[in-house]
């Protein structure tokens, strides 16, 4: 196939970040962009990827997690024949090289300069294909190979996918870690969990081949000082090393060390002649106490940073971490992670900074934990106060508290009329999320929640200025980077939204089952998407819910697919009043002796009211157990419904502002949108203007059609500051225009 003559599809299976996102880029805008390129950091999931659609060119590592690059060719070739592949590593050897002479078109030892493999990629894609000789015998490691439809197998969870774990004292007792302790680590790597070991001790503690370098993803030494990744092979000291001034000064004091690549270790009382030279140097480092242990380490170096180091390299987000330790210097390893868990033999300190405190010691703890978190149990834990969402106040004045582990657990509705607040109470709750650091993915077939684009690290694709990517690119994107997504699918048609979230949702399996990622959907007039009637997204949806982490929102839940409502686990209500709406709620509230008062009270709830509703059936991870009526709370970002749609375009002729003077006479000057609201404060007699103001005609238009409450408060205290004529005109067009320039931003 010539490049110049049609789109080449490549696909890219390599485990290093940093190297897979070099090569989607460069090779993704070489040729103008006539390459189509997808980057899977396994060979089990590109072989189901294979099996889904045929690629041109297969560029493949060598060492991967599970399947072998080798390996991984091989079978390929027997999935598509005609398919190229290279073969990249950096652990070449003359019996490697033989091998990929056969299954392979080129070979390239690493490292490479990026103009060599877009060379090497034109000249394969410009010859034909050549038949392929038998592929000589070849020995199979006996490494755990998880494929996929082992992780659905095993795991029924895709949150909590990451075992951080410190070996002595917590895996290992005495220095040893029992055979059942390593049996059960091989079956987590084998259901697709990652595992990392952080440790205070030396590499060189650590044999090569060992199992830990097989079974580890990372291995985080020297408290975190030292970062070893056994797939590449490869040592970091992400924190550099200590001044070379300060030992001296502590051999020269006669202090007993035991030195680390980039550590060095003491004890107790010792430790008053470290503080002493450390004061001397002025050279920056850190002191970890262990026991009596004393451990001086490069400036920023812990456990916890050391770890979000590995997690960064790696791909995975402390979202998706439970961490197990049982000394003093697990403290920072404890706040990174999303899960901590003290084994029983812990120190007391550790303990009550702990969530968890398993019941039994030593590996024998971890290996229960971990049997827990594949069969889907979560143990019982009192979130930490920093990590809970606040909704509001309940209307004694208590605060209203949702644990994250509701919403990236288990599966929520959030359903109340049109103006009842559903909405703005939807965009609280994922707020509070992205302030936590979960990954959020937001459907949003409306644009109405656009403005949370303005958060930090979320992106928003689609709408009126850019049409959506590709599906493909958002996956890849969503993979190797931790930021959230808005979906707006305002611009498309009901049949290409369908179609877009279909092949989204498809896509998405694997890449949850992989990362843990995104962490939560919200997915806004779920009504259109999965119809009572049925359609072909709910199944879709059903499979994608049974990991969790979905919030669906609608204003008519009696037109949802049943066996989606049937499918939540926990809702939130604002008004409704529709009996047919009473009605498909009801059979969720008939546990609780409070239902029928809730049913009652429903029709009533003034706007920015709701309830929280447990499920009756599931564990509810938060210190809230019963339906609780309250205040949402204020929004951080504004939401303004259809925020686009008021800002320029025109309202319909009985929704628009009509000026009228001191003597109620029309003005001939009419409001169609902000914007003109905006020019017509520059015409508009100051006195006309007053005598708006003081009726609150501003106030109410602004609140009752264009639903922005915040506008209408800054509104409502300029009235208060009894100004007149020129400054009354000044003042408006400074509040209006301010808040439409804010809007326009947003928007």
């Amino acid at each position: 196939m010539s490049p110049e003559s049609k789109t080449a599809h490549i696909l890219i299976i390599e485990d290093a970040q940093g190297i897979a996102r070099a090569l989607n880029r460069a090779l993704g805008f070489h040729k103008n962009g006539r390459y189509h390129v997808e980057t899977i950091a396994s060979g089990e999931l590109a072989l189901e990827r294979l099996h889904e659609r045929p690629f041109d060119l297969v560029i493949s590592d060598l060492r991967l997690p599970g399947i072998d690059g080798l390996d991984l060719l091989e079978r390929v070739h027997q999935i598509t024949p005609q398919t190229r592949s290279i073969l990249i590593t950096a652990f070449g050897s003359p019996e490697v090289e033989e091998r990929a002479r056969v299954l392979a078109d080129a070979y390239l030892p690493k490292p490479f300069r990026l103009q060599d493999i877009l060379r090497l990629v034109e000249r394969i894609l410009s010859q034909p294909p050549v038949p392929r000789p038998s592929a000589p015998e070849h020995h199979v490691a006996d490494v755990p190979k998880p494929s996929l439809k082992m992780m659905l197998d095993r795991r029924k969870s895709a949150h909590l996918i990451v075992i951080a774990s410190d070996l002595d004292g917590t895996l290992a007792e005495a220095g040893h870690v029992p055979p059942q302790v390593f049996k059960m680590l091989r079956e987590a790597k084998t259901a697709g969990l990652i595992l990392i070991l952080v440790t205070g001790r030396t590499l060189d503690t650590f044999l090569a081949e060992g199992p830990f370098a097989d079974l580890c993803e990372a291995i985080v030494a020297e408290n975190g000082a030292v970062v070893y990744f056994p797939r590449r092979d490869a040592v970091l000291l992400p924190f550099g090393r200590l001044d070379p001034l300060l030992l001296t000064r502590l051999e020269a004091r006669s202090v007993p060390l035991e030195r680390g690549m980039a550590i060095v270790a003491t004890h107790e009382p010792h430790d008053r002649e470290v503080l002493r030279s450390l004061r001397e140097v002025k050279s920056g480092a850190n002191m970890e106490y262990n026991l009596n242990s004393v451990m001086v380490l490069p400036q920023g170096a812990t456990k916890g940073s050391g770890l979000l180091y590995a997690l960064r390299e790696l791909g995975y987000s402390p979202r998706n971490v439970v961490a197990c330790g049982d000394a003093e210097n697990d403290r920072s390893l404890f706040d990174v992670a999303e899960l901590s868990a003290a084994v029983s033999n812990a120190r007391p300190t550790l303990k009550a900074l702990a969530d968890v405190v398993l019941p039994h010691p030593n590996g024998t703890g971890v290996q229960a934990l971990i049997n827990d978190l594949l069969d889907g149990r979560v143990p019982q834990r009192e979130p930490r106060p920093q990590r809970r969402l606040r909704l509001g106040r309940r209307m004694s004045g208590i605060p209203v508290y949702l644990d994250p582990f509701a919403l990236v657990q288990n599966n929520m509705g959030i359903f109340g009329a049109s103006t009842s607040g559903k909405s703005w109470l939807a965009g609280l709750m994922a707020e509070e999320m992205l302030k936590q650091g979960y990954q959020m993915c937001i459907i949003d077939p409306e644009g109405d929640y656009r403005g949370l684009s303005a958060s930090p690290r979320t992106l928003l694709f689609g709408g009126p200025e850019t049409p959506l990517p590709a599906v493909q690119d958002v996956l890849n994107f969503t993979e190797w980077n931790v930021n959230s997504l808005v979906l707006d699918l305002s611009m498309y048609t009901y049949e290409e939204r369908i179609e877009y979230v279909m092949e989204f949702l498809r896509a998405l399996r694997s890449l949850r089952i992989r990362r843990g990622r995104p962490h939560c959907f919200l997915v806004d007039e779920i009504q259109n998407l999965c119809p009572r009637e049925g359609g072909p997204l709910t199944d879709l949806f059903l499979e994608a819910m049974r990991w969790g982490g979905f919030s669906v929102i609608s204003y008519r839940p009696s037109l949802i697919a049943p066996k989606l409502l049937a499918a939540l686990d926990h809702w939130l209500l604002t008004r409704l009043s529709l009996p047919e709406e009473l009605e498909t709620i009801a059979p969720r509230l008939s546990h609780c002796t409070e239902g029928q008062r809730v049913l009652e009270e429903l029709p009533a709830l003034t706007k920015g009211q709701a309830f929280l509703c447990p499920s009756p059936t599931k564990p509810w991870p938060s210190p809230e157990t019963r339906l609780i009526k309250f205040q949402v709370g204020q929004r951080a970002i504004p939401h303004i419904r259809h925020l686009h749609k008021y800002l320029r375009a025109p309202l319909p002729e009985p929704k628009r502002f009509y000026f009228y003077g001191t003597d109620e006479n029309y003005l001939s000057i009419s409001a169609a949108n902000l914007w003109e609201f905006r020019e017509a404060l520059r015409d508009v007699p100051p006195d006309a203007l007053a005598r708006h103001l003081e009726r609150g005609d501003f106030e109410l238009w602004i609140q009752g059609v264009l639903h922005d409450d915040e506008l209408a408060r800054r509104i409502r205290k300029t009235d208060n500051r009894n100004l007149t004529g020129t400054a009354l005109r000044n003042e408006l067009l400074a509040v209006v225009t301010n808040r439409y320039e804010e809007l326009d931003s947003l928007a």
